[in-house]
């Protein structure tokens, strides 16, 4: 059993923390904010994918199924795929924002299996191994950079120090011990309910800090998200 949670933590540490936040660290310099939330909101629909059909946790139900065709179809009607023919980088890094929001289903319900640890326990020591696993990307991107020490580092403004403290403290630290104790307390279905929330206030802060333009299929294909997120809700209350 031990051993098996060891794994687990491992599995949780590259899922649902090295991966997705250096890919989407990388994708957000390409993509805008309000897009990448809605990509990462579709993170519940991943979570209950992985809980039906891979590791069948769940039964199918009308609502499951439903849920996840009118999110899915919010997602595309947002992104507008149709738009980025010719720009296929771009479309690169919807790709990997995607990828990453599956990465966070298949953590959420990895977690659920981990037995004999607290949810504050399991925080720390993904969180502690995350920071082992991401070591050797931050040594490779500091060789890659040959100005990193006399023109980079100097030059961080508290802005961003402080920008990079609040997602580290509330946005990771605090955030991932609420999320560990609803799936603890419930199912991974359930806490990963909050994700379709995402969306919502990633394109209020757009809007407020960031002066980004919503369009109408961008509003059309929230709406769309949010429905989908209910329907998957409501099919896990049953």
């Amino acid at each position: 059993m031990i051993s098996e949670n060891k794994l687990l933590f491992v599995a949780v540490a590259i899922f649902g923390n090295v991966l997705p936040f250096n890919l989407i660290s990388l994708s957000e310099i390409y993509v805008d904010s309000v897009v990448a939330a809605t990509l990462i909101g579709t993170m519940p629909l991943f979570t209950v994918l992985i809980s039906l059909f891979i590791l069948k946790n769940q039964t199918v139900n009308f609502l499951n199924i439903s849920g996840i065709i009118v999110g899915f179809i919010g997602m595309l009607i947002f992104i507008n795929p149709s738009k980025f023919t010719n720009d296929s980088e771009n479309f690169i890094f919807f790709l990997l924002i995607i990828f990453s929001a599956f990465s966070y289903g298949l953590s959420a319900n990895i977690v659920k299996k981990i037995t004999n640890y607290s949810p504050i326990e399991i925080a720390t020591f993904t969180t502690i191994l995350a920071t082992i696993f991401s070591f050797p990307v931050l040594i490779f991107n500091t060789l890659n950079s040959q100005n990193f020490f006399f023109d980079i580092l100097p030059n961080i403004s508290i802005v961003s120090l402080a920008s990079a403290t609040i997602l580290g403290v509330v946005c990771t630290g605090l955030a991932i011990l609420i999320f560990f104790n609803l799936i603890k307390i419930r199912d991974a279905i359930f806490a990963s309910q909050s994700n379709f929330l995402i969306p919502c206030f990633g394109t209020l802060w757009s809007f407020v800090f960031l002066d980004e333009i919503l369009s109408h299929h961008m509003i059309y294909g929230l709406l769309l998200i949010v429905i989908g997120g209910w329907l998957v809700n409501s099919s896990a209350k049953k």
